[in-house]
């Protein structure tokens, strides 16, 4: 009985050890009537199912608005017309889906203008264009697009014959409205817009006019005069003409009897739009507070298409910038001389008492 129970606990022994060693296989275990299954071939198995189940995340949809033609895309990146009042013509834009799903777009054409700071924007979606962007038709207002194709969409452009001469900015445009959840938790609707611009020359007379309709000065002022503080010039500057602006400028710092206190970089004036106005800033470093302080800004603009000179357009302002430093610094100069001299007339005063007072033979030893 003892041999057997020794050989029993032997077994048992032996069986743990095998369980715990690096690498031994757990035993596969199948159910009624199933095939049997390799302890290895199992364990992978398990070790490859996933413990949660991952949703793919969806591809946000993206195109490409481009001139196009009946044989696809022309090069160009925007529509550029000379026309005159009454003219009509027929022209195609490609519309791109670049993702991977298909994509329905809403077309139509609006009226571009400058943003404050110059940039080229366009209409909002609920303002009705009375410029190109009315004057452009499209079949239809939704295309649907399938993954990895383009549409190319024909328009008619007529312009009427009430139309002004001059340019006329606008852009053919696809967009999507897409719901999204802001930080509150509210749904906001955003329509994502792309376009190709449309750059229209209505022929007639060319009227080109730029003017600088505001100018603003800021200075900060050091408490060290040398080596100056920061001019900052902030300004307005108004395409009143027909056609297209751009150009260059500078700014011309000056103090008391016309002494120059320093100049701008060279200004790069954006292109400026028909009846729009940009407001651009403009910082001159080094500036000696010599008190009274005039900044001349000076614009020589051009047409876009044609470089035809425009007549300059020039503002001045002035500001006050007295040097504060300086003028602590000297008047406590001032103050010390003026110490210095009280101390000295309070000191002679001083021994002429004594001496009247003193003994007549002590005042010859004084």
């Amino acid at each position: 009985m003892r041999h057997r129970d020794l050989l029993r606990t032997g077994a048992v022994l032996l069986a743990v050890v095998a369980l715990t060693l690096p690498g031994a296989a757990a035993p596969a275990v199948a159910g009624p009537g199933a095939a049997p299954v390799a302890g290895p071939a199992a364990a992978r198995l398990v070790a490859f199912q996933p413990a949660t189940t991952l949703t793919a995340r969806r591809e946000e949809p993206r195109w490409s608005v481009q001139p196009s033609s009946t044989k696809g895309p022309t090069g160009k990146n925007h529509f550029v017309y000379d026309l005159a009042p009454g003219e009509q013509i027929i022209d195609y834009v490609g519309i791109s889906n670049l993702g991977k799903d298909p994509l329905t777009l809403d077309t139509y054409a609006t009226d571009a203008f400058n943003t404050e700071d110059g940039a080229y924007a366009l209409l909002p979606t609920g303002q009705d264009p009375r410029g190109v962007g009315a004057w452009i038709r499209l079949p239809q207002r939704s295309y649907t697009i399938a993954p990895g194709k383009r549409l190319d969409v024909p328009f008619t452009l007529q312009v009427p014959t009430s139309a002004e001469p001059g340019d006329h900015p606008g852009a053919v445009v696809a967009a999507m409205s897409v719901t999204e959840t802001g930080k509150d938790g509210q749904q906001v609707t955003i329509e994502r817009r792309i376009g190709a611009r449309v750059y229209l020359r209505v022929s007639g007379p060319v009227e080109p006019s730029v003017q600088i309709t505001g100018m603003e000065l800021r200075y900060d002022n050091p408490i060290v005069p040398f080596p100056g503080g920061d001019l900052t010039a902030t300004y307005r500057v108004a395409n009143l003409g027909n056609v297209r602006i751009t150009g260059k400028g500078r700014i011309q710092v000056k103090g008391p009897l016309g002494v120059r206190l320093g100049h701008s970089e060279m200004i790069d004036i954006p292109e400026l739009l028909p009846d729009s106005e940009i407001r651009l800033t403009s910082t001159i470093h080094g500036v000696f507070p010599a008190g009274p302080i005039s900044a001349s800004l000076a614009v020589n603009p051009e047409t876009v298409d044609r470089k035809e000179a425009v007549p300059t357009a020039s503002r001045t302002a002035s500001t006050s910038a007295a040097p504060w430093g300086l003028l602590i610094f000297l008047g406590a100069l001032v103050a010390a001389v003026v110490l210095v001299f009280v101390l000295r007339r309070h000191r002679r005063r001083l021994l002429a008492e004594i001496t009247r007072s003193c003994h007549p033979g002590l005042r010859e030893t004084l």
